[in-house]
């Protein structure tokens, strides 16, 4: 059976794959991990970069914010860069999405201490949160005993297909 993802894709697959060094970089710093899904007043995401400007430098991570800091060899530069480009050129579903899963779930798995969220509405298994984050937590022998509580209320959430989450849980400013 051929596989429905563009070769672009399973391109980029392949390089995390085979790239153990950078895979071990998709990471905060212990304690700095947030994860996001949804809305509140508008894309939790484009709030996370407006509440930057508040919060100490630092005091948070996100996914984006590392991709950005890992360099690689070649045009793109960086991760990030690389992803956006692939993003560019494939369609969401599968492919983006997919990316986006298995980049989430290292980052989740990579987590330390405690993790940080902004859960808002409209979060299904269309979200990466959702579809991959939250049960590569339950998996992670790393997390305080706090994030643990978080994590088993949300894995409840989501077998119950509340979609209107509306949690967050930040660092102190």
């Amino acid at each position: 059976m051929a596989s429905p993802f563009k070769q672009d894709t399973k391109d980029f697959l392949a390089f995390l794959q085979q790239n153990k060094p950078i895979r071990d970089r998709i990471a905060a710093e212990p304690n700095k991990t947030l994860l996001y899904a949804g809305r509140f007043f508008k894309p939790i995401w484009r709030e996370l970069e407006e509440l930057k400007a508040t919060y100490p430098a630092g005091s948070f991570t996100i996914l984006p914010d590392v991709l950005e800091r890992i360099a690689i060899s070649g045009s793109h530069g960086t991760l990030k860069r690389y992803v956006q480009a692939i993003e560019a050129k494939v369609p969401w579903m599968p492919d983006g999405f997919t990316i986006w899963r298995a980049l989430s779930g290292i980052y989740a798995s990579n987590a330390r201490g405690k993790v940080f969220f902004s859960v808002g509405s409209g979060v299904d298994r269309g979200k990466v949160l959702a579809a991959t984050e939250i049960a590569v937590l339950s998996r992670n022998p790393h997390l305080d005993p706090q994030t643990r509580d978080i994590v088993a209320w949300l894995q409840k959430c989501i077998a119950t297909r509340t979609t209107d989450i509306n949690f967050g849980l930040m660092p102190s400013r």
